[in-house]
């Protein structure tokens, strides 16, 4: 799982000792100097080959001034030592290729691919960004990517403020934790996931098996968190049903911009594996054109109950209702009953209630699952069924479902058309999450 580790400050300097590590951040506008000690320009960044698990520096940008703007790029079998103040070449300047490329090897530029480039804590289901990274210099001479630095030490070695902050934290807290740890991911737990704009590998700490052990909503608030490049890249990769419970988690806006950054085929599919009710929603808000495009796209059955719900105002017990419930005729036994839900289960939003409908489709009764496991097998559904139950109707407000919902106890309510027929239902979550919005929107309106 990729998570970071906080690897102690003075263990990494004794570590230093035997195997140098070094940062990007001390790295970075260092003097470079050619073979006779003259300076040709300051190190501007680091090429790596990706073809490796830790991956080995194969190149230096360098940054020449503002006189001669033109950068020049050196490998690094061109580098004799990065020892002292300077980083010493082998050669004169005139062996260095003008310009910032890329050595024929796939590689990208560290410094412009990764820092500042968020990426996936699934240890801690969060978003942290890359503020350093870190190296290994091995006996042979070439310098390994090994860490990515996600701490705020990170942060301030980079903008060159670690001497001044850390003497000022030793001298108010000499224990703090900011002296003891630097917070590193390891650079194995980085998993490839898109490429970038500019055609480098952007790369994001998580793996496809361990988004699956993230609760939706914690993946929801990961796509919140992220920028909107990263945020499509993470979920353009998700498999569709993690993609969909995801979507179903975020927010509204959020949700039309998820939803818009994918391929229509791959929408359509999506909307096919949530809620009818959350898609209609989505929908809803989409503009006319591309709302027939996704519906055209969807399963014919999903597509007519979106429809279908689309036909009410959203803040409308309508609006709110979903059309995936258990409904079986009253002549069952509960044995029957048992046998016929184990195949309505997984279509099914709340499996609690079960309702009882005439050949008509209208409402005669409703049980509770908790009902079915105390009768006896033999019983008839209209037997024990609770009849007339409590409905709301779908033009009703938010508020009255939930005054129903609340004086009665119920996990969901039913919506009836004027004939009695059963058109869905409304759950408890539903009605929460119109309810929360509302008070916002009331206690807003009621501020000076």
């Amino acid at each position: 799982m990729a998570n970071h580790t906080e690897t102690p400050t003075e263990g990494t300097r004794k570590l230093a000792d035997a195997a140098p590590f070094v940062f990007y951040s001390s790295l970075h506008a260092r003097p470079v100097v050619d073979a006779a000690g003259t300076v040709v320009g300051y190190l501007d960044d680091l090429a790596v080959s990706v073809a490796e698990m830790l991956p080995s520096v194969t190149a230096l940008a360098i940054r020449r001034g503002r006189i001669e703007p033109l950068p020049l790029t050196a490998r690094w079998r061109d580098v004799e030592s990065m020892d002292g103040p300077a980083i010493r070449l082998r050669g004169p300047v005139a062996r260095l290729v003008p310009g910032r490329r890329l050595p024929s090897e796939p590689s990208f530029w560290v410094g412009q691919v990764l820092l500042d480039r968020q990426i996936i804590d699934t240890a801690g289901a969060k978003v942290v960004r890359v503020n350093d990274l870190h190296f290994l210099r091995v006996p042979t001479g070439d310098l390994h990517l090994v860490h990515v630095d996600v701490g705020f030490r990170g942060l301030v070695r980079r903008l060159g403020w670690s001497e001044t902050i850390d003497a000022l934290v030793r001298r108010i807290a000499p224990k703090a934790r900011y002296l003891e740890a630097e917070a590193l991911i390891d650079w194995r737990d980085v998993h490839p996931l898109a490429r970038g704009g500019t055609g480098e590998v952007l790369r994001l700490s998580v793996g496809r098996t361990e988004l699956h052990s993230l609760h939706p909503a914690e993946l929801a608030d990961i796509l919140t968190e992220l920028d909107g490049r990263e945020r499509e890249s993470l979920f353009g990769a998700l498999a569709p049903d993690l993609a969909a419970q995801a979507l179903t988690e975020v927010d509204p806006k959020i949700r039309v911009h998820l939803i818009a950054s994918v391929p229509p085929e791959r929408a359509a599919d999506l909307l096919d594996r949530i809620p009818p009710d959350e898609a209609a929603d989505l929908l809803a808000v989409l503009p006319e054109p591309q709302t027939s495009l996704l519906l055209e796209r969807m399963e014919r059955e999903e597509a007519q109950d979106v429809q279908r719900l689309l036909r009410y105002e959203q803040d409308t017990a309508g609006g709110m209702m979903t059309t995936e419930f258990a409904t079986l005729p009253a002549h069952l036994t509960a044995a029957e009953a048992f046998e016929r839900l184990r195949g309505l289960a997984p279509d099914v939003e709340l499996i609690y209630y079960v309702y009882v409908l005439d050949s008509a489709e209208r409402l005669k009764g409703v049980i509770t699952i908790r009902q079915l496991l105390l009768v006896s097998p033999a019983a008839r559904l209209e037997e024990f069924m609770r009849r007339d139950p409590v409905s709301v109707r779908p033009d009703d407000s938010p508020e009255r479902v939930a005054e129903v919902t609340e004086k009665y106890n119920l996990l969901a309510v039913p919506v009836l058309d004027a004939q009695g027929k059963l058109l869905g239902i409304v759950t408890v979550d539903d009605v929460l999450t119109h309810m929360t919005g509302l008070a916002w929107k009331w206690k807003l309106a009621r501020l000076p």
